[in-house]
């Protein structure tokens, strides 16, 4: 009887894949059911100390104020210093940030949807590469736009197709290309070769090259992340046009385990943040001061101790591979490709059309001592129809061995459900 009450957009949105899996998790185990979710990217591994000390200094002043809707200062440097310090601690050649470069934001989503907000029109269309992070679809439905995929395959290792493969897929209405690398779902790392390839493609077309980024420290296969601000394009003329195009966007949730926190950040040309940051203004007003303390503490500290991250990654590293030999010797036939960064896995199961049942029986109707596993079926991370219904994503949130738990069970259920769907056709006695 309300349907005439709401806007247009809202009929757009839905809950992810991830967060409906995630309820049905939170209250299993609430009733006392052991659930190993690895549905959601939420690590297990505690923060960074350094961010509860600088929280409990701020909170002893007493004064926990309005912040700049750009971010607080000292945030957005310490911030600019982190991000060159990680290109010149390899060495490597890249654009050098500024303060004036960065926009503290409430998280990468709040990033992700003001940078829709500002840079396009209702009816304007986004290109992704899928496998893509599923909310993206939705932050950019709030603008009025409409995202549109750039295939992959698993079986390809989730390489990009040709650059007149992806031009065919532009029209008038694309405004803008965004990619994930490290990816989420895939993991896939996308080389400097595919990286320049977009950025030639979106300088050609006059398109924004929205670069996601909040997984550049989570590498845990051999290959390490190139970044689009490591960019050369071999002409002033070509890279001055990059830099009017590139928006970045990062946070501190994975790299502290600060998922909760909500710090995000937008890196770009100070014209482009200044209409971001308008968005950002008439939205969330500014974003909280004790929290961005925090943050900025956590930056100081990695900054004088590299080898936090570098302790974090070895914690993922040892997952993967102890999840890798489960999946070998559990589920021999399905098709894994073994990431290179993030913490996910994307694993195909051939015998399935589409996985969504199986992953709620699993989840809602199985248990293996006691014990069952929460799963994303990673239909939602396609656009093309049909694509990936017969996939899930794990993420590597929990121990070695409730890793290869966690797939022992998979295994178990999967023989369980073959058995369920065969009662369910026999007749009734």
């Amino acid at each position: 009887m309300f349907a005439e009450k709401y806007a247009d957009r809202v009929e757009f949105l839905t809950p992810s894949s991830i967060r409906k899996m995630m309820a049905i998790a939170k209250e299993l185990v609430a009733h006392g059911k052991t659930v190993y979710e690895l549905n959601i990217g939420q690590p297990d591994i505690e923060c960074i100390p350094e961010f509860c000390e600088a929280i409990e200094k701020k909170a002893k002043t007493g004064q926990l104020n309005y912040s700049p809707y750009v971010g607080e200062k000292y945030l957005r440097e310490t911030y600019a210093r982190y991000l060159n310090n990680f290109f010149d601690r390899r060495s490597k050649a890249h654009l050098v940030i500024d303060t004036e470069n960065v926009l503290v934001t409430v998280g990468a989503s709040h990033a992700l949807t003001s940078t829709f907000l500002t840079v396009c029109n209702p009816g304007d269309e986004v290109l992704t590469i899928e496998p893509y992070f599923s909310p993206y679809k939705g932050f950019l439905a709030i603008a009025g736009g409409t995202l549109k995929a750039i295939p992959t395959r698993a079986e390809d290792n989730f390489a990009l197709p040709s650059a007149e493969e992806m031009e065919k897929l532009i029209t008038p209405k694309t405004r803008a290309i965004i990619f994930n690398s490290p990816n989420n779902p895939s993991g896939h790392i996308y080389n400097a070769k595919e990286v320049e390839c977009l950025a030639r493609l979106c300088i050609k077309h006059n398109l924004f090259l929205i670069s996601d980024e909040v997984y550049r420290e989570m590498t845990i296969g051999d290959q390490e992340a190139f970044s689009v601000l490591q960019l050369d394009l071999g002409d002033e003329e070509m890279n001055e046009k990059l830099k009017n195009a590139l928006i970045v966007i990062d946070s501190a949730s994975k790299t502290f385990s600060l998922c909760g926190v909500r710090i995000g950040f937008v890196i770009s040309r100070q014209p482009i943040l200044e209409k971001i940051g308008l968005v950002v203004a008439h939205t969330t007003a500014c974003v909280s001061d004790i929290m961005q303390y925090g943050v900025a503490g956590a930056y100081d500290a990695i900054l004088s101790r590299p080898d936090y991250l570098e302790n974090m990654r070895s914690v993922y590293r040892e997952r993967l591979e102890e999840t890798m030999r489960a999946i070998s010797e559990y589920l021999p036939d399905v098709v894994a490709p073994k990431p290179d960064g993030a913490f996910y896995i994307m694993i195909k199961f051939p015998e399935f059309e589409d996985i969504t049942e199986f992953c709620h029986f699993m989840l809602e109707k199985f248990n293996l001592g006691g014990e069952t596993v929460a799963v994303t079926p990673a239909g939602g991370f396609y656009l093309t129809r049909d694509r990936g219904r017969n996939e899930i994503r794990i993420a590597l949130v929990v121990s070695p061995e409730k890793m290869r738990r966690s797939i022992q069970i998979i295994a178990e259920a999967l023989k369980a459900f073959r058995q369920f769907k065969v009662n369910l056709v026999r007749p009734m006695l």
